[in-house]
């Protein structure tokens, strides 16, 4: 009878064995907000956001809104990237709070494309600029970044927005 009982337990043992080593694994998904290490800063001359999508293709991205003096704001926007980009499209927006809801003020479209720069390699994009005569108010900045890649078909999309900026 031990020896029965022993045999049986071993066959179990065997077969549990082999059937957990068929058995399929799946990957936890993680949510946007896991994998996305993003920084806001704001101070009375500055607002601004750091944010590291850990993308396919982009790397990081930086917006930011300073005080210039006289009702002038500077804006900086840059994007990085993991990989060469065959094109770069930027759209940084700055709006203003007025009447319950945020409102365009200003818009800027830029591309980069990699045939403009056929000497170097194209895997970061920066503008900067200054706007003068705002009014008084709280104001942001929204930027779009579209990145394609150089060697494929893959392309990576994002957005990100400033903290409110205060103009005195």
């Amino acid at each position: 009878m031990n020896q029965y009982l022993k045999r049986v337990i071993v066959i179990c043992l065997v077969m549990v064995m082999m059937t957990m080593s068929i058995m399929p694994a799946y990957a936890q998904v993680k949510t946007l907000s896991e994998d996305i290490s993003a920084r806001e800063y704001s101070n009375d001359d500055l607002a601004g956001i750091e944010v590291s999508p850990r993308g396919q293709i982009i790397s990081s991205v930086t917006l930011e809104l300073s005080d210039e003096g006289y009702r002038t704001v500077g804006i900086y926007s840059e994007v990085l990237c993991h990989v060469k980009a065959k094109k770069i499209l930027m759209a940084v927006i700055l709006q203003k709070y007025e009447d319950g809801r945020w409102k365009q003020v200003n818009r800027k479209d830029i591309e980069w494309l990699k045939e403009d720069y056929p000497d170097d390699d194209l895997s970061m994009a920066v503008v900067t600029y200054r706007l003068r005569g705002l009014s008084a108010g709280d104001y942001r900045l929204k930027g779009n970044y579209s990145v394609y890649e150089l060697e494929g078909s893959l392309q990576e999309f994002k957005t990100v927005t400033t903290p409110v900026f205060v103009v005195p």
